[in-house]
């Protein structure tokens, strides 16, 4: 049971659903793409493997209109972000299926092709992909830039 307690004869709570609720933090990445990553591991975290994966989509698409990327379906905003040098042709291809597996939760006979957890887990592992390429790598490397050029006096 998800998002209930169990009483006891008493009438008093004696457990609730879900105990933990996963996410996880993406600090170098604009809040508002961060917060829907952090859903989407939340909502991976207690068996919601249809919604997880249709928040990474949203990512995707957030993340190539914070690149300034705005016109057209999703397919053409990736292909865009890819052309501009935000994601490389791997990160490419990784974006197209979150994108087929969010159009697949959005679209397609649900009842027929489940999604199963490893399947929601590989999403939101290329989702996370895509935001440490785009977003947390480029500002670890200036952050340790910047220390080496305090400690070198602005060389």
């Amino acid at each position: 049971m998800i998002g209930g307690y169990v009483h006891q004869s008493s009438g008093e709570v004696n457990d609730w659903w879900p105990r933990h609720v996963g996410g996880k933090e993406f600090p170098d990445v604009p809040e508002h793409i961060a917060s829907t990553a952090d859903e989407a591991h939340q909502s991976l975290s207690i068996g919601a493997h249809r919604g997880a994966i249709a928040l990474a989509r949203a990512v995707v698409e957030a993340t190539a209109k914070d690149h300034g990327i705005t016109k057209g379906m999703l397919d053409k905003k990736i292909d865009e972000m890819a052309k501009q040098g935000v994601i490389s042709d791997a990160m490419k291809d990784a974006a197209h299926e979150i994108r087929f597996a969010g159009n697949e939760v959005a679209h397609a006979d649900l009842a027929e092709e489940p999604i199963t957890k490893e399947d929601a887990e590989e999403v939101l592992a290329l989702m996370d992909a895509i935001l440490t390429r785009v977003y947390q790598e480029p500002a670890q490397v200036a952050r340790v830039r910047q220390r080496r050029e305090e400690r070198r006096g602005g060389e």
